[in-house]
């Protein structure tokens, strides 16, 4: 006999037996937020919305042969035009929790509102940076290969020699930036199998086997790439491809008496623009 049959109904519908409620939460389901380490990034405090930051950038010069007599020209290596990034991104993600609330709960409600409030924020940030993805490499909101494509060996051969033609660091630099379609179709490459599938693990600020570049790459996961028409928006980079610029508040959280309620409100400031076109390519990954 199940323990329904054994109870009267009425003695929960009528609160004789009380709801009881832990002091366990369990976390909401998020993506991890990797395109913010995938490139050059700087953190920066007291900027306004608007404000202008230039990065300067030089080229390469050519030497020349020695012509005794004559004085050569002078080269000059500044001659490139700079990086301007614009703080024009200004988010915020706030949450209130009313007095009757905190006081009957068991669990910490604030830490856990400024928990999700500062994530919604990073996530911005991170979804922001990935919607630049599209057009490096000259691409110009496509990608290299066909939407919904499988991810092969061949591909990741292609991306590894257009950045190595690009002259692209082999600095520790570069990131494979993949959904979890990219993954998928990745470990099912033989010569990837004995590698880096067995090592995969846990996925550590969505780094898949740490210890196991592919073609020089950190090999990132996430779900926060923009999506095309059927998949996403991958990309093969070096971290100087795209310049970010980005102020985080801490979260803050002010009294409403009058209105009976705590706010907690995260809030955050930033600006991305390409840095050097040609150390990115983008690429369509299965689905998204």
């Amino acid at each position: 006999m199940s323990l329904s049959a054994r109870v009267p109904s009425t003695t929960g519908t009528n609160l004789f037996i009380p709801a009881i409620y832990l002091n366990k939460v369990i976390d909401a389901a998020k993506s991890k937020l990797v395109n913010t380490d995938a490139v050059n990034t700087e953190w920066i405090s007291g900027a306004a919305k608007g404000n202008i930051f230039y990065i300067p950038k030089t080229n390469t010069v050519t030497a020349t042969e020695v012509v005794v007599g004559t004085k050569a020209s002078a080269l000059n290596p500044l001659n490139t035009t700079g990086v301007t990034v614009t703080m024009n991104q200004w988010f915020e993600a706030p949450v209130d929790i009313d007095y009757m609330s905190k006081f009957q709960s068991q669990v910490a409600l604030e830490k856990y509102a400024s928990d999700e409030a500062a994530y919604a924020v990073e996530s911005a940030i991170d979804l922001y940076i990935s919607s630049l993805y599209s057009s490096l490499g000259g691409y110009s909101t496509s990608g290299y290969g066909s939407d919904g494509q499988t991810l092969t060996d061949d591909i990741l051969v292609y991306l590894m020699e257009t950045l190595d033609e690009a002259n692209a660091p082999r600095d520790g630099g570069r990131s494979l930036v993949l959904d979890p379609s990219g993954v998928a179709d990745m470990v099912k490459i033989d010569k990837f199998v004995a590698s880096m599938y067995v090592q995969i693990g846990a996925v550590e600020n969505g780094i898949i086997a740490k210890n196991h570049p592919i073609y020089g790459c950190t090999v990132r996961v996430t779900n926060n790439l923009t999506a095309a028409t059927t998949g996403n928006y991958a990309c093969m980079l070096h971290k100087n491809a795209i310049a970010a610029k980005v102020q985080i508040h801490n979260a803050w959280r002010k009294e409403f008496e009058e209105l009976h309620n705590t706010r907690i409100q995260a809030e955050a400031l930033w600006g991305a623009s390409e840095a050097v076109d040609g150390f990115g390519v983008p690429f369509f990954s299965r689905k998204s």
